[in-house]
């Protein structure tokens, strides 16, 4: 439905602002259905960098939740773990390859929040964090 900048901008704004909610919303779901099965550093393409940026964090701390629920979180750890350093190989390789400016910013904002997140996840198997409470996980 389009909208149409018509009567108080204060009336219009609220409903624009609504149909972003409900567009992105939607782009999200999309993203997060995509994800699990496709390729990560191919599935980065095909969705915007705000989607790509938010369902990595949501898959991430998912998969990171499920080990640690999995009753065996010393050894699944360290496997998630190895799993996230591959992908960031992956988006590395990508990194190097010819790209869009685009492509080349998602990726790179990706690869950075991924650096992150093997940062946390080696800290993790370090501590031996095995469970769902432990304060490094909170």
């Amino acid at each position: 439905k389009n909208l149409k900048a018509r009567g108080n901008v204060e009336d219009w704004m609220t409903l624009l602002e609504g149909r972003m909610k409900v567009e992105l919303t939607n782009c999200l779901r999309e993203g997060l259905l995509d994800y699990d099965g496709r390729v990560r550093s191919e599935w980065v393409d095909d969705h915007p960098g705000q989607v790509v940026a938010t369902v990595a964090q949501m898959t991430w701390a998912r998969g990171t939740e499920k080990v640690l629920r999995s009753g065996d979180a010393l050894t699944g750890m360290p496997a998630w773990l190895q799993w996230q350093i591959d992908e960031l190989n992956e988006l590395v390789y990508r990194i190097r390859a010819k790209l869009t400016s685009l492509q080349r910013k998602v990726i790179v904002a990706l690869t950075t929040t991924d650096v992150h997140a093997r940062d946390i996840l080696d800290d993790m198997v370090t501590q031996e964090v095995d469970r769902i409470d432990d304060f490094m996980w909170q």
